[in-house]
């Protein structure tokens, strides 16, 4: 895109994102960011829980310490890993449930988030992209006590295959995406008992994504008008998967499956 459109981005989430981190110009990626008050093995995605929803498929809900700024950088642009800077937010206008990619093996899940597409492929083998949890522990609402940093367990790489990631759909009006990942009956056979869906009113910048019920904040709002999402359990449930098919690789050229949900 041309450059004065990535500007533009920057933008329309530098008031909102100001005061939880910090801004500064990246010679290869423009205006980034960064949050504050991360621990040093920090990573995006880990600080949270995974919620199943029957709109978007999985959904991240960043924990408390991290919603103040996580509405933007989980669900809008792409994270990249600068070994001199660390882990850097390259902001982007298209909102998904969560810009992840996907692993899977025997009985363990992995997820990373997704770069800008032009270094896809440089990061699909990275260990430092990826973190691991056991498949029964997916789910759970303490989460972060049981991930495994793939930078720990490089072995977990050559025991899992990519899978999925988000799919952008163009089909209809303005492009949303979707965050099939694992299929929830494979959870649900995991942990043992049927997982609850989830409703999510989501916060969004004003004038992207088109959600019924989302809650608005406007580029200009600052400091102090922080909103929450709304998080509803609903009545549908997940039935265990009565088998369990051995994991399909996501092939070189697919940009994600979308399950039988």
């Amino acid at each position: 895109p041309p450059v004065h459109a990535e500007v533009n981005v920057s933008i329309d989430f530098r008031t909102p994102l100001e005061p939880y981190g910090q801004w500064r110009h990246n010679d290869r990626w423009g205006d980034v960011w960064t949050p504050a008050h991360v621990e040093k093995d920090w990573a995006p995605y880990t600080r949270g829980r995974w919620v199943y929803t029957d709109d978007w498929g999985w959904y991240w809900i960043s924990e408390e310490s991290e919603a103040d700024w996580g509405w933007a950088a989980y669900h809008y642009g792409h994270w990249f890993f600068d070994p001199a800077e660390g882990w850097i937010w390259i902001p982007g206008r298209e909102w998904a449930p969560a810009w992840v990619t996907w692993r899977r093996g025997t009985h363990r899940i992995g997820w990373a988030p997704q770069p800008p597409d032009e270094v896809y492929v440089e990061i699909t083998d990275n260990p430092h992209y990826w973190v691991f949890v056991e498949a029964r522990d997916f789910n759970s609402d303490r989460l972060w006590t049981e991930i495994e940093p793939g930078w720990h367990h490089t072995g977990f790489l050559q025991e899992t295959v990519i899978v999925n990631r988000t799919v952008l759909i163009r089909e209809r009006g303005p492009i949303i995406a979707v965050n099939p990942g694992i299929e929830p009956a494979l959870i649900a056979r995991e942990v043992g008992e049927p997982i609850r869906t989830y409703e999510v009113s989501p916060v969004v910048l004003e004038g992207t994504a088109d959600i019924e019920g989302a809650i608005k904040v406007r580029p200009e709002e600052g400091p102090g008008k922080s909103k929450q999402q709304q998080i509803q359990q609903t009545s549908n449930i997940v039935e265990p998967a009565k088998t369990e098919e051995p994991p399909q690789a996501l092939g070189p050229n697919e940009n994600g499956r979308l399950g039988d949900r």
